[in-house]
């Protein structure tokens, strides 16, 4: 007897035991034991499909590897180069040069009555204790250096501008403006540093460091660099966002912090949170949300990669990598625990789910 008979033998025994075990059983438990056997079956021939589903996706992922990877590596370089092209085009704001003082201001400060009803030619300097004992006003304009040793008001300021608990334009600040608390009611161009907060009621244009919160509110994009310990406030905004709340209506290039929102977002999140209507780039936190919370015309799409723990959206195309990985419509590859494409050909599927 050679080998592969002896090996066939013990098989041939464990089979001829079932059947004797089988046909020694009564008949209920022989049809029990039959009927258990054909749902077996049936299982297994269910479990087929999705094991073949199972096989395709994963061999998908790997097709399409390629494919996610330049979708996310254009998205990072579209956010970047409107970002980039936002920095090179930011209008310039009219400079008069220190040379020049003596020979425009006769003609400046005329404009600047004229265009808004001020006092005419502008200070080189304003020294103030507060806005009650200063040398200038409110309708004054400063070109040169505003010092007050608490606070100053003025119309429109251009230098250096040191107050040390709260310095006030009411009109734009050009230049360096450093305080306990700035307050321009205008736009800002330049370098804006706050013991506690910086507010620009109209647009940046440059840098914002606030101890605890700084806001751009203008209508129309700011561009550069905001930082705040607390919470970063901006409507549009082209650059860099960082804050432990950094929020925008709608963000191009990079938003740092505990928690991120935009209601639109051409570059990317990283945060333990990220939320946002739209994106086109990357979120990356703990928790990364692009739902449709405000019915906007493209509110819930997610084109790029999202990468944390928890990954949801409306609709998608790219990659999803978590643990929990959802969304309702999703035209790329899903990697984690739990993958729900809803309405999907599969909705659900454990390691690998795709759908294109």
């Amino acid at each position: 007897m050679n080998a592969s008979a002896r090996s066939r033998r013990p098989s041939r025994l464990l089979v001829l035991a079932a059947c004797a075990a089988l046909a020694a059983a009564p008949a209920p438990s022989r049809a029990e034991s039959f009927g258990a056997v054909c749902e077996g079956a049936l299982y297994a021939g269910a479990a087929s499909p999705l094991v073949l589903v199972g096989a395709i996706a994963g061999v998908g992922a790997v097709v399409v590897g390629g494919y996610t990877a330049f979708d996310v590596g254009e998205s990072f370089y579209v956010g970047f180069r409107e970002t980039s092209r936002a920095l090179q085009d930011v209008p310039p704001k009219p400079f008069v040069a220190p040379g020049e003082f003596g020979r425009n201001n006769a003609m400046l400060g005329a404009e600047m009555e004229a265009d808004e009803g001020g006092d005419g030619i502008p200070q080189i300097a304003d020294l103030a204790i507060d806005p009650r004992l200063q040398i200038g006003d409110g309708d004054t304009d400063v070109i040169g250096l505003r010092l007050a040793l608490f606070s100053a008001e003025n119309r429109n300021v251009s230098g250096l501008d040191v107050c040390l608990l709260a310095g006030h334009t009411i009109g734009d600040e050009t230049g360096v403006q450093i305080g306990l608390f700035d307050l321009v009611g205008g736009d800002t161009l330049g370098l804006q540093l706050g013991g506690l907060s910086c507010v620009s009621r109209g647009s940046l244009r440059g840098i914002q460091v606030a101890g605890l919160f700084g806001t751009a509110a203008g209508d129309e994009p700011s561009y550069g660099l905001q930082l705040a310990a607390i919470a970063a406030r901006a409507r549009e905004f082209r650059g860099i966002q960082l804050g432990y709340v950094a929020v925008a209506d709608d963000l191009r290039g990079l938003q740092l912090g505990g928690y991120a929102e935009a209601d639109r977002v051409l570059g990317g999140q990283v945060a333990l949170a990220a939320r946002a209507d739209a994106v086109d780039g990357f979120q990356a936190g703990l928790v990364n949300v692009c739902l449709d919370l405000d019915a906007s015309p493209r509110a819930g799409e997610m084109r790029g990669a999202q990468i944390g723990l928890v990954n949801v959206c409306d609709s998608g195309a790219g990659l999803q990598l978590g643990l929990w990985n959802q969304a309702r419509t999703f035209a790329g590859v899903q990697i984690g625990l739990c993958n729900v494409i809803s309405e999907g050909p599969v909705p659900f599927l454990p390691i690998v789910n795709a759908s294109f």
